[in-house]
Order: C-alpha cells, then sequence, then structure tokens
C-alpha cells in the first residue's frame, strides 16, 4: 500500500521573518501565474496596514511548495497584495492617509521621568499608562518603538501546500482568487500552467512594452500586457482556433503553444524597437497591438528590410487608417475598429486580411510588383553562406530538388514560407557540396519543426546542425549493425 503523505501544513510566522525570507530570495513573489502587487486602492491598503499596527486579525497567506533540481522552491500564490503592502510601508514608500478607519491606537507603556528613568511606586513596582497614538499620517519610522515592535512581529498564519506540480499550483491560484477580484485578464493566466512563464518573460521583461506603443501604467498593472502577449502568439500561430474569451484562450495555449512560438514573438519584438517611433508607435495599444505583432510577422516573409514597415506604420497613422478597399467590402480599419466586438474572430480576421492588403499595396507587391528581385537574393544568399562559386544553372538544379523534396512533408507548414526559402536553399546547396541525401532527414525535421529562426542565416546554422546531428545518428546505427 503506498504511504500518503499530507499535502497541507499549518504554521505561524512573524512578519518581520516573512519580509526577511522576501529579501534572502527564500519565497518568491513572482510565480508567473500570479497577478502583480499594487492592485490595493490607497483606502484599502492603509487600512490593512492599520490592523496589523492594531493586531487585528487578518486571512491567513497562502504558500505552494515545489520541489526541483536546484531543491525546494516556496511560492507566494495568495496574500501578495498583503505581504507587499507591509514592506513598502516598512520601508519607508509610503505613510497613512488622513482617511484611516478607528485611527486611534491604545498601548500601555511603563511611565518614565524627565530623565528618561523608570518611575516605580512606594513599594518598587513599576508604574504603568495607557498611551494613546493615531495613526493619521504616520509613517513606520514616526511610530513609536511599542509599535513598531507590534508590526514587525504580527504573526502571520501560513498554509503551505507541499510538494505541488505546475498544475496544483495553477489549480490553488484559480481556487484563492474565485472569490476576490481577480480580472478576466488575470485570471487567464492562471489556466496556463505550462506556457506562463513565457508570457511572463515577454510582458515583464522585454523594453517594447516601456519604450514603444500606448500602454498605460494601469493596464500594465492589471496585467493587460499579459493579454497581449497571448493574443500576439494565439493571431500569430493559431488564428483558425481564435478563441474571445480569455480563459478559453488561456486553456487553449496552453494546450497548443509552444516555446518556440514565444520566442519568433520576442525577435519580431526585437526588431521593431529598432524602427518604431513615437509617430508609428501609435497603433501598439492594448486593443490593437496584437493585430500589428501579426502583420510584421507577415511583413517579415516579404524579404524587405525593416525600416520600410515603418514607413507603411507612418503612412496608415497618417491617412490609411480610413482608406476603404472594394476588394474588402469598402471597410476602412477605422470602421472596424469601432465595432464593439472587435475581438471576434470575424473581425480580427477583417482587420488582418484589411491590413495585409493596405501593406501590400503600400510596398507595390501586388501582381508580383515586387521591391526586389527574389532570384537574386537568393543566390547572394547562397554563395554567402555556402559556396562563393555558385552560378546560376546551379541555382536553378537546387530549386528543383527543393521542389521534389517538399513532395512528401505537410505543404501547409509555416516551414515553406516564402521568408524560410533563402535558408532551405541554402541547405540543399550545402547538401550537394557535403554530398548527403536529404530525402529522409527533410521528412523527419519537417515532423518535428512548427517554425523557423525569422533570421536566415541562423535558421540555416540551426538546420544544418540538425541535419549533421540526424546523420551522425544513422551512421551509429548502421555500424552497430555491421
Amino acid at each position: 500500500m503506498e504511504l500518503v503523505r499530507d499535502k497541507t501544513k499549518h504554521d505561524t510566522y512573524m512578519n518581520s521573518t516573512l519580509q526577511n525570507m522576501f529579501k534572502r530570495g527564500e519565497l518568491r513573489r513572482d510565480h508567473p501565474q500570479q497577478r502583480k502587487a499594487d492592485q490595493w486602492d490607497i483606502q484599502t491598503r492603509d487600512g490593512f496596514v492599520a490592523t496589523v499596527i492594531k493586531h487585528e486579525d487578518i486571512d491567513s497567506i497562502k504558500i505552494c511548495e515545489q520541489l526541483g533540481k536546484n531543491g525546494v522552491t516556496l511560492w507566494l500564490i495568495d496574500g501578495l497584495q498583503r505581504l507587499t503592502t507591509l514592506e513598502k510601508y516598512r520601508n519607508g514608500v509610503f505613510k497613512l492617509g488622513k482617511s484611516v478607519e478607528m485611527p486611534l491606537v491604545y498601548y500601555q507603556a511603563a511611565k518614565k521621568s524627565e530623565n528618561d528613568e523608570l518611575l516605580t511606586d512606594e513599594e518598587g513596582n513599576i508604574l504603568y499608562e495607557s498611551v494613546q497614538y493615531d495613526l493619521r499620517g504616520a509613517g513606520y519610522e514616526d511610530l513609536p518603538e511599542k509599535l513598531k515592535e507590534e508590526f514587525d512581529n504580527y504573526p502571520v498564519d501560513v498554509v503551505k501546500h507541499l510538494d505541488c506540480t505546475d498544475e496544483e499550483i495553477g489549480y490553488h491560484i484559480r481556487r484563492y482568487n474565485h472569490q476576490k477580484s481577480m480580472n478576466a485578464t488575470q485570471s487567464s493566466i492562471t489556466y496556463m500552467d505550462s506556457v506562463a512563464r513565457y508570457v511572463k518573460n515577454i510582458s515583464g521583461s522585454h523594453r517594447f512594452f516601456k519604450d514603444c506603443g500606448n500602454y498605460t501604467e494601469n493596464e500594465k498593472k492589471k496585467g493587460v500586457i499579459d493579454r497581449v502577449v497571448s493574443e500576439s502568439v494565439m493571431a500569430m500561430f493559431h488564428l483558425d482556433n481564435w478563441q474571445k474569451q480569455s480563459k478559453k484562450m488561456g486553456e487553449y495555449l496552453n494546450e497548443h503553444a509552444c516555446k518556440e512560438e514565444f520566442t519568433v514573438l520576442e525577435e519580431n519584438l526585437d526588431r521593431l524597437m529598432k524602427i518604431v517611433d513615437e509617430e508609428a508607435g501609435q497603433v501598439f495599444n492594448s486593443k490593437n497591438s496584437f493585430i500589428w505583432f501579426t502583420l510584421f510577422r507577415k511583413f517579415t516573409k516579404l524579404g524587405l528590410e525593416d525600416h520600410r514597415f515603418s514607413g507603411f506604420l507612418r503612412e496608415f497613422v497618417n491617412s490609411l487608417h480610413c482608406a476603404e478597399l472594394p476588394e474588402c467590402e469598402n471597410e476602412s480599419f477605422d470602421h472596424l475598429d469601432a465595432n464593439k466586438s472587435t475581438k471576434d474572430k470575424s473581425t480580427v480576421i477583417k482587420k488582418l486580411r484589411l491590413l495585409e492588403r493596405l501593406m501590400m499595396n503600400y510596398f507595390c507587391i501586388e501582381g508580383g510588383e515586387t521591391q526586389a528581385d527574389p532570384d537574386l537574393s537568393l543566390i547572394r544568399f547562397v554563395k554567402e553562406n555556402v559556396c562563393k562559386n555558385v552560378t546560376d544553372e546551379d541555382m536553378e538544379q537546387y530549386l528543383e530538388v527543393l521542389e521534389d523534396l517538399t513532395l512528401n512533408v505537410d505543404n501547409n507548414s509555416t516551414l515553406l514560407d516564402e521568408g524560410n526559402k533563402a535558408s532551405l536553399t541554402a541547405l540543399v546547396a550545402y547538401s550537394f557540396q557535403a554530398d548527403i541525401d536529404l530525402d529522409d532527414w527533410i521528412v523527419d525535421f519537417f515532423k518535428r519543426k512548427g517554425d523557423y529562426i525569422v533570421n536566415q542565416k541562423d535558421n540555416y546554422k540551426d538546420m544544418k546542425k540538425d541535419l549533421l546531428k540526424y546523420m551522425k545518428n544513422i551512421n551509429r546505427k548502421q555500424e552497430a549493425k555491421s
């Protein structure tokens, strides 16, 4: 019979102990599925601090223990607002306001003389008095020593959930927040056990959301950037399965999204940061950013310089936003954007189709009239990365072989996008140089890979490395048989 270990442990810590655990990194407050701090208004914040100073009761905080290769991690999953509020008050970040409810606190103190000596009665017993203190306008450093001690030594009840998996942590976060004012965006991240850290890494760390676009501090605090990242990956890679509701989108991405998709988004944000100025940045807001990130990914397949996209953005801001196209039912982006159901799948697809048409018209690509000679770009890429002596006849042969090779793979794969043609052609050229048959490898590769690195030089190196590893394994198996 398998022994069942208790999964929950109850304990009590002093406030100062928990604060020190924060400082030492023993108690983590940055779980990717947890919402950010600073969600309380001033009245709630001040009332909570006053409660602690007066030693009134508060709800227990919740911690999830997770065992990993690097040891034990303690995640604070419920109580972040409470503990960070106490931390900031202790560090002098704010003082209590004038609207603290029941602001008078009473405590007993020993009487002292003018010389700061303890006073006693005739029998030598220390004399005490009741002291009244008004908390209004008081910072931590303003408090009498007695009340500082009361604050630091305040006992906090802790419920610890032991040996939790990622899925269990997400479950507990949702469970504790069912009765609290977590908005739909903040709630959706709790359903993304497997990919939440990728969302948070981008939403919380990428400079694009700090230096570019129109994102308010309140939106950042309320988790709106998390939603922007999720919507972007959904639109870029899973548009056919678009989910309007935040919860359903979170559940879908948790099941189907992968790390590589978030990497592509991050790489595109890196590129956009270099070209988006204040004027062009107007289009990147919490409502439509995912549309523009998806459009930029389409742009990267055209083989044009990134600064050209910035020019298109400025033209859109100045005039194209109200342009009506016959092929798009004579609707303008402004008209579509005014639709109350702007996150409906049909509206999202209409917006993308309209913007893509506007972009193609702007670059004069309609009807095959491109700004760059693709054949010239291909031969230049192969010469720079494979062999300097490649001829036009060689290129014709490489392209014919590539066409034959792709007959046996999924022709709906993004690996066959025009933006990936250079690295695929270069790999065929390399196979000629190294006398390697690509037939089996390419079928296997397409089954394992769902996307490619936008930088074609890096992608070529990555595919070449994969090919050599594949051939090494094949040779090892053949040697073992013989």
